[in-house]
């Protein structure tokens, strides 16, 4: 009973605060943080959110076409990036996982890849690569279902551009983008406010330290702050990124 009245208050935030829109791809980013702005330990994983922000995340999943994280959260965490938290009698409504591997390192075990064999309400994932990915690792993947997507246009390092990256899955048919993590997806969206719609962090209310991974490394556009609400003992700002 709890769960779906914290779920019903996150279904009334979410359509309140992050409405649907026709035209274009919208993208979303939202994380977690420590009270001293941190996202994670080092190689950890760190579970931050309450369980009534964690609804309004999985909400959030649900309202959204597709999910996007680094291959350093699926090498870390091992997620699903489902909406698994929707309360029973919900139809499921799974977003797509889309994973940036630039050298495609996607475990062959990973959950994003085993997940969706035995329940087929999970989408297999999508893999955003860059053109120095392994062809053979390419071809196992593709052969345990997942979707590589190859983006020429990449940074020295290898890494597609986001706006190329944006710009595919919006071809694709993508209208809704969720940005979750991990630290240096959320770094590279913050640094790109043009493509970044709405800004949803939620705050925890406990401290990590200095040896944690912080959101933001360095000098960042402003913000706007939409709403605050409290979810649980979590806080959860929904914001505009200024882009000048």
């Amino acid at each position: 009973m709890r769960d779906q009245t914290e779920y019903q208050h996150a279904q009334t935030f979410i359509a309140t605060h992050l409405p649907t829109h026709r035209n274009g791809l919208r993208v979303t980013l939202t994380y977690a943080q420590s009270l001293d702005g941190m996202i994670s330990r080092p190689g950890q994983a760190l579970a931050l959110s309450s369980r009534a922000s964690l609804l309004m995340t999985h909400r959030m999943r649900a309202t959204h076409d597709a999910i996007l994280v680094g291959i350093g959260t699926v090498l870390c965490d091992n997620p699903q990036l489902s909406a698994r938290l929707i309360p029973a009698g919900s139809p499921p409504c799974h977003p797509q996982p889309v994973v940036l591997d630039p050298m495609l390192r996607m475990p062959l075990d990973a959950r994003l890849l085993t997940g969706p064999l035995t329940d087929k309400s999970l989408k297999m994932p999508w893999l955003v690569a860059g053109p120095n990915a392994d062809p053979e690792r390419r071809r196992r993947l593709e052969e345990m279902g997942a979707l590589v997507i190859v983006i020429d246009d990449a940074d020295e390092a290898g890494r597609p551009r986001l706006d190329g990256v944006v710009g595919e899955l919006e071809k694709r048919g993508v209208r809704r983008l969720m940005v979750e993590g991990g630290a240096q997806i959320i770094r590279a969206f913050l640094g790109s406010p043009h493509l970044v719609h709405k800004l949803v962090v939620t705050v925890a209310p406990v401290y990590i330290g200095m040896d944690g991974v912080p959101a933001v490394d360095r000098a960042l556009p402003g913000i706007r702050p939409l709403t605050y609400e409290q979810f649980g003992s979590d806080v959860v700002m929904v914001a505009d990124l200024q882009t000048q």
